[in-house]
């Protein structure tokens, strides 16, 4: 997993919100509760460490977050079902293939497994328009399987997905293209499995 960007001020709140109540708990705890002597009370430092990794990993996708507005970046993880269309084909033919996003508030991976190919993020950003619009960008490693390879075996390429409100997020769409060496672009598809 890598980091990614993203454009909400969420990033800036949420760690002065965390600051805030780690010095709160460690207050509580130093007040509220009589401990032996032998057993140390939590520095905020440490509480904060804890809250970030708890809020990182949970915390962020709790839907009251995102209905009070503290958290605004969409949880894409899990399975989609992945189909292309390219400039090589002149868009006649569609390939489709599974992508595996794995997410948490601050990292991300998007992995795509095709019948010819597999291609891993470098980078990625999300960009957060309004409440029902959003952009989802990544720069991506492929390799073709080696029995498809011929003369070019890997290559970048960059996709843009994104989404235009609705219930639920069960479907992005966008476009892709690769670098110089392969000079292909096409759209693409994404929907939930």
């Amino acid at each position: 997993m890598h980091e990614y960007s993203i454009n909400s001020r969420e990033r800036l709140l949420v760690p002065f919100y965390m600051a805030c109540a780690s010095v709160l708990i460690v207050h509580l705890l130093k007040s509220a509760v009589v401990l032996p002597d032998w057993v140390p009370v939590p520095t905020a430092f440490a509480c904060y460490a804890a809250l970030y990794q708890l809020f990182d990993r949970y915390i962020w996708k709790w839907k009251l977050l995102r209905r009070i507005g503290v958290v605004l970046t969409p949880d894409l993880n899990g399975s989609w079902t992945m189909a292309t269309t390219s400039s090589v084909s002149e868009y006649k033919v569609k390939y489709e293939g599974r992508l595996r996003i794995e997410q948490t508030w601050t990292r991300i991976s998007l992995f795509f497994e095709g019948s010819n190919a597999t291609s891993m993020s470098q980078m990625a950003s999300i960009v957060i328009e309004n409440h029902s619009l959003f952009r989802l960008e990544w720069e991506y490693l492929s390799r073709k399987r080696p029995e498809f390879s011929q003369e070019d075996y890997m290559h970048y390429g960059m996709t843009r997905l994104q989404w235009t409100g609705g219930d639920s997020m069960n479907s992005l769409e966008g476009d892709y293209y690769t670098d110089r060496s392969r000079h292909q672009y096409g759209e693409v598809q994404i929907i939930k499995a």
